[in-house]
């Protein structure tokens, strides 16, 4: 089930309604029934992945209370590694198995030995790699003394797998998120429509933009070699927005939808097209997860306190890690690698002649966007391909790609509409606090305006592409 359908669209004011009229008024009665609607909600795809989910917190619950009540620093340990190993151990069998087996193979042919194997059909389930992450850093906060152990296991059931956010984030953790399981909130009629208006929003940034620019990039991308020039250099910049646009629309729905249901969710990107440096780019960028890495990787390497040339390690480290969490590919390795030497590069470089924001700023795009091509080529090749393939030639053929003139113009100004919004929002200037503070008659017009662009110009029915969010795949 997926935010922008159907079902979604009948499940969740339903789940919205029995949560507040019927199941508000005993918490063991409301972390039950989420539990199960977020079970549901999962199962949707595939029941029997519903299993991995509660391995996982089965596994957290109880070496969580291992960890705190142990007195052995041996012990602790131990259940820590177990906790490690059990999590890493799913997601890796079910993630990279085949990668890794692939690449053995070809290590073997490249020295000259012979070695086959039958690859096994794994099916990938949606959202593992966030559902893991966050139940692992339960465990990590407990290990680390950050975080008393939960002894009521529904709450701790109920965390791990909240639906809003269970597939694609952000990734929350129990410190923030799981007290919330422990307390019943009254209906607020603020936090319900700042919610749904972020929903609104989201659905807005996804369907009609966010899809719309997925057309012409998959359109490139089907063949590349087929895109020289001006059509490339186009579509790497829509995939720049593409992938912007559709994973903070999720996570707003995510948001939004928690927060209607008397739940906070943390931020998860924070304008990073502004950034002014890469590490600020990275402190904007799918924040829940590069503060996991931060924490939980970063930190217990050493960080930055043991010189300049094991914190550039670390960095690296940290970054081949991150890209290998988004795909078993060496694309996605590469493109880590990559994005890591660009912060511990041009940062330096951006400190030494004090760039302009305003220029700072156009560089970390390009470098990001040039990047993005390893991110959605389907190998190496491909990569290189595209990339070679980039130019200003060929302008008559920009509206041979899946999108008409009209169509793409009103792509192309959207994105510069969405910058012009973000920029103002830097500055303050604009918020959902200050829509939602407006007057009855510019509020209900906006919010109508908002619904009747997304039905009318929305990229959706049939003929249309896999609109499918793009971190389900991670």
């Amino acid at each position: 089930m997926i935010f922008n359908s159907i079902e979604f669209a009948l499940f969740f004011p339903l789940v919205f309604i029995l949560l507040w009229l019927v199941f508000n008024k005993d918490i063991k009665a409301r972390n039950i029934f989420l539990l199960v609607v977020s079970y549901f909600f999962y199962g949707v795809w595939d029941w029997r992945f519903l299993i991995l989910i509660a391995i996982s917190s089965i596994c957290d619950y109880t070496l969580g209370l291992r960890i705190h009540h142990s007195e052995d620093a041996k012990k602790k340990k131990l259940y820590l590694t177990l906790s490690i190993v059990i999590n890493l151990g799913i997601l890796g069998f079910f993630k990279y198995f085949n990668f890794f087996a692939d690449s053995f193979v070809d290590l073997f042919t490249l020295f000259g030995t012979s070695f086959s194997y039958e690859s096994l059909s794994i099916i990938l389930p949606v959202g593992i790699s966030f559902y893991t992450f966050q139940t692992m850093s339960y465990t990590f906060d407990i290990y680390y003394k950050r975080l008393q152990p939960t002894k009521d296991a529904i709450a701790f059931f109920a965390f791990v797998s909240f639906f809003p956010q269970l597939v694609a984030g952000p990734i929350e953790r129990a410190k923030d998120l799981l007290p919330q399981f422990y307390t019943l909130k009254k209906a607020d009629y603020n936090r319900i429509r700042s919610g749904m208006l972020i929903i609104a929003l989201g659905l807005f940034k996804k369907i009609v933009i966010a899809d719309r620019l997925a057309i012409y990039v998959d359109n490139i991308h089907n063949d590349v070699s087929m895109a020289d020039g001006m059509p490339m250099l186009v579509s790497a910049i829509f995939f720049a927005f593409q992938l912007y646009l559709d994973f903070s629309a999720y996570s707003d729905i995510a948001i939004g939808a928690a927060r209607t249901l008397g739940f906070e969710l943390s931020l998860n990107f924070k304008r990073p097209y502004l950034s002014s440096s890469f590490s600020d780019f990275w402190r904007r960028w799918h924040i829940s997860l590069s503060s996991w890495f931060r924490d939980y990787l970063f930190i217990p390497l050493g960080g930055s306190r043991n010189g300049k040339f094991l914190t550039m390690k670390n960095i690296l480290i940290v970054f081949v890690v991150s890209g290998l969490w988004h795909g078993a590919s060496w694309n996605f390795i590469i493109w880590g690698a990559l994005n890591g030497l660009f912060l511990i590069v041009m940062d330096k470089i951006f400190t030494k002649i004090n760039l302009n924001r305003i220029v700072s700023s156009f560089v970390i795009f390009w470098c990001w966007t040039l990047s993005l091509l390893l991110f959605r080529s389907s190998d190496f090749i491909t990569t290189m391909e595209a990339f070679s393939n980039l130019g200003f030639s060929n302008t008559s053929k920009l509206y041979e790609f899946g999108l008409n003139s009209f169509e793409f113009k009103l792509a192309f100004f959207s994105l510069i509409g969405i910058m012009i919004l973000e920029l103002l929002a830097e500055q303050k200037k604009i918020s959902i606090d200050w829509i939602l503070a407006k007057p009855t008659f510019i509020r209900y017009p906006f919010y109508l305006a908002i619904v009747m662009i997304t039905i009318f110009f929305g990229s959706y029915g049939v003929g249309m592409n896999d609109n499918n969010f793009i971190y389900f795949q991670f």
